[in-house]
């Protein structure tokens, strides 16, 4: 089912599995996860090996590369740990998306080399405690002053905050009566971890049952004040902005959880055909196989989906409906796979340690990161006529 793929792209897929193969073993990422060890290795790999590279423009010393090859990346890191991939996705391809779209060419010049390099991870603090889904929400404010801009404000869940060194911070910097909330919203490039602490920067760990080994946080700014070039694109206007970021965003998430889902079938099928009851494989009975033929279809046409609107995004540009279609069927399909994965195995699927379990807690992760699978119906209701 790789009829959307290139040889290029099939290449860059065995690569990333040979690498994740010898590297991240089931053993290994267990451990990682246990230990909240946060993965510094694997993005250094991703520099080294050039992965880092693939969404900056080939002007700034990247790849050029397209949101299909994304898609494919995280797919395949997904098969491994979300904690991986979602690294990737925030450290990487946030901040040369974000840059891209709207960045000025002095921002560009400054941070998409260091995306390269692997120096410069990114982040991005959109949602807040009392405003997820209603975006608009959103009480962190930005305010004037001599030196540019004072940010207040708490900003999460965010996931890998605390380690990025850029962090692109939503706020709220003007109200505008009687027109859309989304209006009166702007961007900020929030320099972190740097030769000195940011003043008035703070992170506090969030607990999640899963993703574990990447650091999720509340953010929050006590007068943290940056300058005017660290303003993201034009004041007032970063609601349009984020919503021409998130197309990548939601392929990314349907890409990645696809792969979790595919490694949760993997596992299952290996089990189901290595266990024996009643003097066989229980794979032979249809109770068993049947869950698992039906999860490997939905996957493959969820796949096929997700493939087909990153290829649009790159023909077309913005993509919104396709992009919600994928993540939200994506995500569906996904919880019914990790779930059908961990009923063949039984009570060891529900193990503590269970990798059967960690997938079926990865994928529900997702399905609530980049907006629910409730607000993807919505978007596409709405560009159906029915908003």
């Amino acid at each position: 089912m790789d009829i959307y793929l290139s040889p290029k792209q099939l290449e860059l897929r065995a690569d990333v599995r040979a690498f994740l193969d010898a590297e991240y073993p089931p053993e290994r990422i267990l451990q990682m996860e246990k230990d909240e060890e946060y993965p510094d290795d694997f993005y250094r790999e991703c520099a080294k090996r050039g992965w880092t590279a693939l969404p900056v423009p080939t002007q700034h010393g990247g790849s050029g590369g397209s949101v299909l090859d994304l898609c494919v990346f995280v797919e395949e890191v997904g098969k491994t740990s979300i904690s991986l991939s979602t690294l990737y996705i925030t450290g990487t391809i946030f901040g040369s998306h974000a840059l891209d779209i709207c960045g000025s060419a002095e921002q560009a010049e400054r941070y998409l080399p260091a995306i390269v390099s692997g120096e410069k991870r990114f982040a991005l603090a959109m949602s807040e405690p009392g405003a997820g889904s209603d975006f608009a929400g959103m009480e962190t404010r930005a305010e004037r002053v001599d030196e540019g801009w004072r940010i207040d404000g708490v900003k999460g869940p965010i996931s890998g905050a605390e380690r990025a060194e850029v962090i692109i911070t939503a706020a709220r910097t003007a109200s505008y009566p009687g027109r859309s909330r989304h209006k009166g919203i702007s961007l900020f490039l929030v320099d972190n971890r740097g030769s000195e602490p940011t003043d008035g920067l703070s992170f506090h760990p969030l607990s999640y049952a899963a993703m574990r080994a990447l650091m999720v946080n509340e953010v929050h700014y006590e007068g943290v004040v940056v300058p005017d070039s660290a303003m993201l694109g034009p004041v007032d206007q970063g609601w349009s902005n984020l919503a021409r970021l998130m197309d990548p965003e939601r392929l990314a998430n349907a890409a990645q959880t696809i792969g979790v889902a595919q490694a949760a079938i993997d596992a299952g099928v290996a089990y189901a055909t290595t266990r024996e009851q009643y003097g066989q494989p229980i794979s032979r009975y249809q109770a068993v196989s049947h869950p698992l033929a039906e999860a490997e279809a939905e996957v493959a046409a969820a796949r096929l989906l997700v493939y087909a609107a990153a290829h649009k995004r790159d023909l077309e540009g913005p993509c919104p409906k396709e992009a919600s279609m994928a993540k939200m069927l994506a995500n569906n399909v996904a919880a019914r796979a990790t779930s059908a994965a961990l009923q063949c195995a039984g009570a060891r699927g529900y193990e503590r340690d269970s990798h059967f379990m960690r997938r079926v807690l990865e994928v529900r992760g997702c399905e609530l990161g980049g907006g629910t699978s409730q607000i993807q119906r919505n978007i596409i209701a709405r560009f159906m006529g029915m908003g």
